[in-house]
């Protein structure tokens, strides 16, 4: 499934739940994420690109915690802030989310890293993974090869001569 560029396409389905019973409205089918996107073969392909970039692969900490949701996600694994901090860092069994940021901090930080590693060193890369604001599970999407898609400079230092 080739998407254009980075945009999503999201459907909502409103229901009201006080109003008298109306003859429903048969919900799209659900499909399975691992099925529907890129293969897994592909996913851990570009996320040892990220591993090994200068961007993120500095950052042994949020190496670790795209590779777990990553994993998780292909396992078909229900992401939640509590398992991340237990499983990813070491947080207590009793960690309470709303007491420690510590996964949404880090997570803030691997979105921007990942933003700054497609814009730089991932420019080329075939198969985009994000983590959505306000989401734990990843996203993956095959970018779009057109030329007039890719930006006007390959590299950072590029970017900054010209600045």
């Amino acid at each position: 499934m080739e998407r254009l560029g980075l945009g999503r396409i999201h459907f909502s389905v409103a229901r009201n739940l006080s109003s008298p019973a109306q003859p429903s409205i048969p919900a799209p089918p659900e499909t399975d994420s691992a099925s529907a996107g890129p293969p897994p073969s592909d996913i851990r392909n570009a996320l040892d690109r990220i591993r090994n970039s200068r961007t993120v692969g500095s950052s042994e900490r949020l190496i670790e915690f795209l590779t777990f949701v990553v994993e998780a996600s292909l396992s078909g694994e229900h992401l939640k802030e509590t398992t991340i901090g237990v499983s990813v860092f070491g947080c207590r069994t009793d960690y309470d989310p709303k007491a420690d940021a510590i996964v949404r901090s880090q997570a803030w930080r691997l979105r921007s890293k990942l933003k700054e590693y497609y814009m730089y060193e991932g420019a080329d890369d075939p198969l985009v993974i994000e983590l959505p604001k306000g989401h734990y599970v990843p996203f993956f999407s095959v970018r779009n090869t057109r030329e007039a898609d890719k930006p006007a400079f390959a590299t950072r230092r590029q970017h900054l001569r010209r600045a």
